[in-house]
């Protein structure tokens, strides 16, 4: 195979990955409830995030991602597709811990709003490896719970801080956390070390939910192929970010 074609495959590869979508359990569907809604995550900052070892001895700089992913605990199963933010510098630093800002709005629809749905969060550290590559790091996660016990979306408006865990989210596949929605008794809860977050019900998603797959998480600045501003707006690009159609 030649260097065009690797290269070729190499860009379909990674066009496949962007766009695979994992469908939920098919006992999840069946207890949807009613018809898709829209919700919106605001993901606003990180207070006392821990500063390992090979990330602060690291001679490059080094970069912070939030990945999002939709999970059901009654049969461990993620779904959908994993959102990942853009890359953020430690803004401060205090000792052993940093914050980081984020500021990233996340958007998505769904019919599954049962309490076994939650979705988790991971922290990610970015570190540039020899030739620009970069190198992931799984720091630590988080359970939120979208829908405590409510088929009401309004019952999902809230602020709170997220815990999070030391660890990566694929410890949540262990036989011991089945059907265990905050698993908390068998995970290590990081002292001091939260995300601050607003979750609430978005109806103004619900004119382009033909246009984004059901439980896909998006960015607010994501362009949305299909999504356009009223006829009149001719300097307008065909693909609108959501922020400018629902922000």
């Amino acid at each position: 195979m030649g260097v065009g074609e690797t290269s070729q495959m190499t860009i379909w590869r990674e066009l496949f990955d962007r766009n695979r979508v994992v469908p939920p359990h098919s006992q999840t569907v069946r207890q949807a409830q009613g018809p898709s809604q829209g919700f919106q995550l605001c993901l606003k900052h990180l207070d006392g995030a821990p500063m390992l070892p090979e990330v602060a001895e690291s001679s490059h700089k080094v970069y912070f991602q939030l990945r999002v992913s939709l999970f059901e605990t009654n049969h461990q199963h993620f779904f959908g597709r994993t959102w990942k933010s853009l890359s953020h510098e430690m803004t401060t630093s205090h000792g052993p811990t940093t914050r980081v800002l984020f500021n990233e709005v996340v958007y998505f629809h769904t019919s599954l709003r049962i309490s076994s749905v939650v979705a988790v969060v991971e922290l990610v550290s970015l570190s540039e490896k020899t030739g620009g590559a970069q190198h992931a790091t799984g720091i630590c996660f988080g359970i939120l719970q979208l829908f405590p016990g409510s088929a009401d979306p309004h019952a999902s408006h809230r602020d709170g801080r997220l815990p999070l865990h030391l660890g990566t989210p694929r410890v949540l596949l262990s036989p011991a956390m089945r059907g265990d929605a905050m698993p908390n008794g068998h995970l290590t809860v990081m002292d001091g070390t939260q995300l601050l977050f607003t979750l609430q019900p978005h109806p103004a998603l619900l004119p382009v939910v033909h246009l984004i797959p059901q439980n896909v998480l998006v960015s607010g600045h994501e362009s949305i192929p299909g999504v356009a501003l009223a006829p009149g707006e001719t300097e307008a690009p065909k693909n609108t970010s959501l922020d400018v159609l629902i922000g």
